[in-house]
């Protein structure tokens, strides 16, 4: 036995013999009825790994010695007479640990009606063997008419304080159920919380990926245009940054399979518009809450689709909510809406920002121009982001126009054709 088997059977042992002194007298002899039982009954079921026989013979011996001592220094009766007349009701452990050891009463685990009415014949029979017992050792009998009468009574008692021992312990094991799924359920939260932002970088990681083929690729076409114009230093800087490119789209794709061998998930190769947008809030919440700014993002669908090509939403959805983002100062909202209307997609994404000035609105899609001061550096954006968004709408064959007040905010308005934004003619969920 370990340790803490040892223990386990100590403190049984303890508080049965305890609760085994709180007794009635039901009959007109040295016959009793204690709580012991039920402690004991409840320790075994307790502790799934206790040795229940040997757990009943030191119950057995631990009350024989405790009620013998007491009976002989009380100078009642001398040791040997003291040790006859307990032993009856001491042995009557050891028997209900004998049948509870060699019955299946311990494995009615989800059974608890079937468990009290077998507990209550254990303890039943247990008293029936004491009362045996009695009758041969010390020669007490209950006689009368009403000696089946005071077994029936014995009968209700066994199967009520055994159904009590097993409501208590379904109650307690419910109440420790809850609480563990409680913590599951919060461990399982912060892993699908992890989980989502983990995959939400392996997606920005991927289209990073493909605008650094893109810009491999152009850059490789600058240098060959250069070369032909006998250019050849800005060529030769052109094809620098051609493979620098290159190298970089490399090191994203090691990370980008490393994540996903990580997150031991399927490669994805489509995305609902819904999912894009869930990543790109959930990825934006989390910088506004590293730039310490309180920031509630809700959104408004009509209707979910598939895109024809995600990683262009995910740059357009990405660079509107970062600009929303920055625009407010402190505490505020950004709203997304989705529509459909005479066979277009509408995108509204409004923010409670700062707002832009009527003198630079016709300024803000060009290359380079921003309002943005960077509170850190003490630098103005580079001005690319709403640049990059025209020209990706453009690609879809849509317009964007942007309302703003100043000191109120700003919304931006995106129209797509369906045939341009969809994959597909069955592609609406």
């Amino acid at each position: 036995m370990n340790k803490k088997v040892v223990k386990d059977i100590f403190l049984v042992v303890l508080f049965t013999v305890f609760a085994a002194q709180l007794r009635v007298h039901p009959f007109d002899t040295t016959f009793r009825i204690g709580l012991g039982v039920m402690v004991f009954a409840m320790g075994c079921l307790y502790k799934k790994q206790l040795p229940v026989l040997w757990t009943g013979v030191f119950v057995t011996l631990t009350i024989l010695g405790f009620r013998t001592g007491i009976t002989v220094l009380s100078g009642e009766v001398r040791l040997v007479e003291s040790i006859v007349m307990h032993l009856p009701g001491s042995l009557y452990y050891t028997f209900f640990a004998v049948i509870l050891r060699y019955s299946n009463v311990l494995s009615l685990e989800n059974k608890p009606v079937h468990r009290g009415f077998a507990l209550g014949a254990i303890d039943f029979s247990s008293n029936l063997f004491e009362i045996a017992l009695r009758f041969v050792i010390v020669q007490e009998f209950i006689e009368g008419s009403s000696f089946y009468i005071h077994l029936l009574s014995l009968l209700f008692i066994a199967l009520l304080r055994m159904f009590f021992v097993t409501g208590l312990y379904a109650t307690s094991q419910n109440q420790r159920l809850r609480l563990m799924r409680r913590a599951e359920k919060k461990k399982l939260e912060q892993l699908v919380l992890l989980t989502s932002s983990l995959q939400a970088e392996v997606f920005f990681l991927q289209k990073s990926s493909r605008d650094m083929e893109q810009l491999t690729k152009e850059s490789y076409e600058i240098y060959k245009s250069l070369m032909e114009k006998q250019e050849r230093e800005l060529a030769k800087k052109a094809l620098q940054i051609s493979r620098m490119m290159h190298e970089v789209k490399h090191d994203y794709t090691r990370i980008n399979t490393g994540l996903k061998k990580l997150l031991k998930a399927p490669e994805r190769t489509e995305y609902s518009f819904s999912e894009i947008l869930d990543l790109s809030i959930s990825v934006h919440q989390s910088y506004s809450q590293d730039t310490k700014k309180d920031i509630r993002f809700t959104k408004d669908m009509e209707l979910d689709f598939f895109p024809k090509d995600p990683l262009v939403w995910t740059s357009i959805l990405n660079n509107i909510l970062a600009n929303g983002v920055e625009a407010i100062q402190e505490k505020g909202d950004i709203h997304i809406e989705l529509r459909e209307m005479n066979g277009e997609l509408l995108l509204k994404i409004t923010d409670s920002g700062r707002g832009i000035d009527p003198k630079d609105l016709k300024h803000i899609f060009i290359p380079g121009f921003s309002n943005k001061l960077d509170q850190t550096s003490g630098c103005y954006s580079n001005g690319l982001g709403l640049s990059h968004v025209e020209n990706l709408v453009e690609f879809f064959k849509g317009n964007i126009e942007v309302v703003s007040k100043k000191g109120e905010g700003t919304a931006f308005l995106i129209q797509v054709g369906k045939n341009h934004g969809f994959r597909g003619e069955n592609s609406e969920l």
